[in-house]
């Protein structure tokens, strides 16, 4: 039987392939939402949703584009898909966007897939081990801050927080929130700061995280929790990933101010 992550890995190559074909080369609308989407995230989605329901029929889906909502047929399952996690950085003609596939189980993120076809990283878990590419990674070891520390944030952190002077690291964007956790969850990162994303966004990378003994937690210093969130609605509050120590004081130089209305 074909072992799940050999499957991913080659129906994430041929969704990179499609997308591929749209790099550089594509128009784009504007979703109710505010968001751009292209021909690409609906061509990639179409493929992946077509092909997952093939191979797990009685499981559910849940899919960025157009809504896509299919309850499970029997048990909890449902599988997470993001075509192109990063549309602003792929219109961009940027190298940074992935296509991202994730499994939740009794609302519990326990594998995930996320494929860089500009650069063919492939990130993922099956739920024992984290690899990029053919190589196991874990988490940083640090457990404070530092002036090398990476702190990863979404695109409009000015419109929702104060960092402080006082945090002594680096902070970087690279437009595509399922990246930015997955190279948290791989020690490429240190922390991940992220808006009011939805499951599709989070699935896969926190099931990474999780497995390497991170922490995902709203502001609020609660865990997020995918229960509530697979109906497709956005998280409640934004959140910080990484190694539970990195996590808290990184809180601690953060203030953050309720702004509703905000696209993050």
């Amino acid at each position: 039987m074909e072992s799940l992550e050999n499957f991913f890995r080659t129906l994430l190559e041929e969704a990179g392939r499609r997308a591929m074909s749209y790099f550089l080369r594509t128009t784009h609308e504007i979703k109710r939402d505010g968001s751009p989407v292209t021909a690409a995230d609906k061509a990639v989605q179409e493929y992946l949703v077509a092909a997952i329901m093939r191979k797990f029929p009685q499981d559910g889906i849940i899919a960025e584009e157009d809504e896509v909502l299919r309850s499970p047929r029997q048990g909890s399952r449902y599988w997470t898909i993001d075509p192109i996690d990063g549309t602003v950085s792929f219109m961009a003609g940027m190298a940074s966007w992935g296509i991202a596939v994730g499994l939740i189980e009794e609302s519990v993120p326990v594998a995930g897939f996320i494929y860089l076809p500009a650069t063919k990283d492939l990130f993922y878990s099956t739920g024992t081990q984290v690899w990029r590419n053919s190589h196991p990674r874990l988490l940083t070891t640090d457990r404070s801050l530092h002036r090398n520390t990476i702190l990863l944030t979404h695109a409009r952190p000015h419109q929702r927080y104060t960092l402080r002077k006082s945090f002594p690291g680096r902070v970087l964007c690279l437009g595509t929130a399922s990246a930015h956790l997955s190279l948290v969850a791989t020690g490429g990162a240190h922390v991940v700061l992220i808006g009011h994303d939805k499951v599709w966004d989070l699935a896969p990378g926190y099931a990474m995280l999780s497995v390497n003994g991170g922490v995902l937690r709203y502001l609020d210093g609660t865990d997020c929790d995918l229960s509530v969130l697979l109906d497709g609605r956005s998280a409640p509050l934004p959140m910080l990933g990484g190694p539970a120590s990195l996590v808290e004081e990184t809180l601690s130089h953060l203030d953050y101010w309720a702004i509703p209305n905000v696209v993050v």
